[in-house]
């Protein structure tokens, strides 16, 4: 392991420290009809929500901040007892800095136990990360890591597609707010069925966020989602921290 990976590591830790915790929400495959994993979210000691716990955050300590939450993430994951896909958030990777997160990510996952094959990194910020090469280069670092990636909030701001198109996650999370009310919203069943059939074609797992209400459940179902986490199916539960 590189010295430069353990020191970063060391520096990510100093910035956080008992200021935050993690809630667990649970991910559903209605396929296998069961918990498949489970996201980490990042919550304030206070329970804070995670836009609060950034807005603290000075931006030039972003990325950092960034990882340290993956970091200590991955160690509450362990202490939860999590042995099935753990969901990370990403919002500040880009190309010049994604070997650093996929090294890192692989030392402390080897740290405390974590198979990295059930690591799933979900990043919210493909229109920041740049062209079509940018792109492809962030992902096949993190596939050659043996990491597994989803393209984060879709139909949140928009439904552009293209970025996805050009990063070739493995799969796509559809934003809360395109599922809400989704049993009776024509715009937003054209936008959700246009995304399926794209995932169709590009071999791209599709997946359902905020799902609140058995409607929602039952249409996302029935167009062919088999990934679901929200309310409807469990509240996210706290860290053993």
């Amino acid at each position: 392991m590189s010295m430069d990976v353990i020191d970063h590591t060391h520096h990510c830790q100093a910035l956080v420290g008992s200021d935050i915790q993690f809630a667990f929400q649970t991910i559903i495959d209605t396929n296998e009809q069961e918990v498949v994993g489970f996201e980490a979210l990042v919550r304030g000691i206070k329970n804070e929500p995670p836009a609060v716990v950034f807005s603290r955050i000075p931006h030039d300590q972003r990325f950092l901040f960034d990882q340290a939450c993956r970091i200590r993430a991955m160690e509450a994951a362990e202490a939860f007892g999590i042995d099935s896909k753990l969901h990370l958030n990403c919002g500040e990777i880009k190309a010049g800095n994604v070997e650093l997160v996929a090294a890192t990510t692989l030392h402390i996952a080897r740290r405390h136990n974590l198979d990295p094959a059930n690591i799933v990194l979900e990043l919210s910020n493909l229109d920041a990360i740049g062209n079509a090469a940018a792109l492809e280069q962030v992902q096949t670092c993190l596939s050659a890591a043996g990491l597994t990636t989803l393209a984060d909030n879709f139909g949140h701001r928009d439904a552009n597609l293209r970025p996805v198109a050009g990063f070739r996650p493995q799969r796509l999370k559809l934003a809360h707010k395109l599922v809400d009310g989704i049993d009776r919203n024509p715009e937003s069943q054209a936008i959700v069925k246009a995304a399926l059939a794209f995932c169709e074609q590009m071999n791209i797992r599709p997946m359902a966020s905020g799902v609140e209400r058995a409607e929602e459940f039952e249409w996302l179902q029935t167009a062919g989602v088999e990934l679901f986490q929200g309310y409807f199916f469990a509240q996210p539960g706290m860290d053993a921290a």
